[in-house]
């Protein structure tokens, strides 16, 4: 089976290729725009089909000949999910190849190893004005248990909550963990692990994997919508319904 597997959660692009569950190739790129150099101006939709094709070269692989299409659904960017989401739609229109899509928390999560020893991850995504998004997960002998489900919070409320949760220490995971380090710290002293997870494999090499082993076990997954996962609303939404209230 050949899976591709896309994230445009954050500004760290990603793509991914799996070849009968070996990583034939996985890239990531920052994806800002030209001249602009500031965090959160992110260019998605001029870096992510570069990116795509600079994987399925190295895998040698045809995107008429892959069999799966992962893709991250938030939460993350608004207009960087939108774009992952319907560049994947474009890059199978007219095609029988299924589409997942994978939560990006739960792809941030799945991306430290086994062999790392972490019983408990809690996967953080910085999502800006003060606040992250993040989950709490057991690993079990199959994969994970999700103990505390996808949220936007206040960094410290959240870090409270997964010292509670977590009878053992718990790796932090993912560019909110940077962020927010010193918290982390401050909040759980020794019971925490803090990374960016640079050492571990791409979010879209877990998001490959996530949605090849949810395909093969119920297949008609692929037939559910594929549509953003947001958590909070965007911003024009929220702001629609400030004027509306007037």
């Amino acid at each position: 089976m050949k899976v591709l597997g896309i994230d445009t959660s954050t500004a760290l692009l990603s793509a991914a290729v799996l070849d009968d569950g070996r990583l034939a190739a996985e890239s990531a790129r920052e994806s800002l725009q030209a001249g602009d150099r500031r965090p959160g101006r992110s260019n998605h939709a001029e870096g992510l089909i570069p990116l795509i094709e600079e994987v399925l070269a190295q895998a040698a692989v045809d995107l008429s000949s892959l069999s799966l299409l992962g893709v991250a659904v938030g939460p993350g960017s608004f207009t960087g999910l939108r774009i992952g989401i319907s560049t994947a739609k474009g890059l199978v229109y007219g095609s029988d190849t299924p589409m997942v899509g994978v939560r990006t928390l739960e792809a941030v999560a799945y991306r430290v190893p086994p062999d790392d020893g972490a019983a408990f991850v809690c996967p953080l995504m910085d999502a800006r004005k003060g606040e992250v998004y993040g989950a709490l997960y057991r690993r079990t002998a199959t994969g994970f248990e999700c103990l505390i489900e996808d949220t936007v919070t206040a960094p410290e409320s959240l870090v409270r909550q997964v010292e509670a949760a977590a009878s053992a220490p718990c790796v932090f995971v993912g560019n909110g963990a940077r962020a927010y380090a010193d918290l982390i710290a401050r909040c759980t002293g020794a019971r925490a692990r803090i990374t960016t997870g640079d050492e571990f494999p791409t979010i879209a090499s877990a998001i490959a994997r996530i949605a090849e082993a949810r395909f093969r076990a119920t297949p008609e997954t692929a037939a559910e919508p594929l549509t953003p996962h947001y958590i909070r609303p965007p911003d024009a939404v929220v702001g629609a319904g400030r004027d509306a209230s007037r």
